[in-house]
């Protein structure tokens, strides 16, 4: 290499370039020769992404990890989420006037994959690629909801942060909430993350796991919650329902659904048919 790379982030990019050019698992001697830093430096940073699990170790051998793996299997998933979503997002907010998020959860966060919105969009504290603690949200409680039960109990006792003085701050608080959640199957939020800010929140459940969230947000004295959670709750269902066809199906032009989504009573799975049927 003609100029060694200075800062830490360049130094990991050139070490993980190693592994892309390499065809199975190299020791140190060989990544430190091939990406031209010195063998302390590497030692030192590939330790570092062991214990990241970026890199798994093997006797004196290093290969990718499993982490690298997740993150790389979650950008097309999530590409194809928001392909699939944004049309739906926007014809809830048509119908709504309402903000519309979708999100994931990450951690302690749920991450912003889209919204949708008009003046009010901007008041809030939201924005797309953006996080939030996912108790403070709507989204977030229901996607902790269908969390798997060992990621709900750390969550609950790694300390619930205060945003507003509405927000949840307490497990046992955050548990009745939860389930409250799973037996009606949408989220509400009141000030929680923002204050006079409220929402509707459900799960897009694919096979019974919750791969994201779509809530309506607005002004908390223009929030009807009887009205909004099937409207939201009908939207995330047909979501994980496009998610889950045949690629060629997806690319169909949909008819318009937010007219067909009933106001009260049983909340309908499947929506109108494709145009392609």
């Amino acid at each position: 290499m003609s100029e060694s790379p200075s800062s830490m982030v360049d130094r990991v990019v050139v070490i993980l370039g190693v592994f892309e050019r390499s065809a199975g698992p190299l020791n140190l001697g060989q990544i430190s020769a091939c990406s031209g830093l010195p063998r302390s430096s590497v030692h030192r940073i590939l330790q570092q992404l062991v214990n990241a699990r970026l890199l798994s170790r093997y006797d004196n051998e290093y290969r990718l990890g499993l982490r690298m793996f997740e993150i790389g299997s979650l950008v097309p998933h999530r590409i194809r989420m928001g392909e699939v979503a944004r049309p739906l997002l926007q014809e809830l907010h048509t119908a709504t006037g309402h903000v519309v998020h979708l999100a994931v959860l990450d951690q302690q966060d749920v991450v912003y994959l889209e919204k949708v919105g008009g003046s009010f969009a901007s008041t809030l504290p939201s924005r797309i690629g953006g996080r939030l603690p996912a108790h403070c949200t709507a989204l977030g409680k229901a996607l902790l909801a269908h969390a798997p039960r060992d990621f709900v109990d750390e969550y609950l006792w790694s300390g619930l942060p205060r945003r507003t003085a509405a927000s949840i701050t307490t497990p046992q608080a955050l548990e009745t909430a939860l389930s409250r959640i799973r037996s009606t199957g949408y989220a509400t939020e009141t000030g929680e993350a923002a204050a006079s800010v409220a929402c509707v929140a459900a799960p897009v459940l694919v096979l019974d796991q919750a791969v994201a969230a779509i809530s309506v947000c607005g002004p908390q004295d223009r929030i009807r919650v009887d009205e909004l959670r099937f409207q939201v709750r009908w939207i995330a269902a047909e979501v994980a329902r496009r998610l889950m066809v045949a690629p060629r199906r997806q690319r169909s032009r949909p008819r318009r659904l937010i007219t067909s989504v009933p106001l009260s009573g049983q909340v309908v799975t499947a929506a109108a048919t494709d145009a392609a049927r």
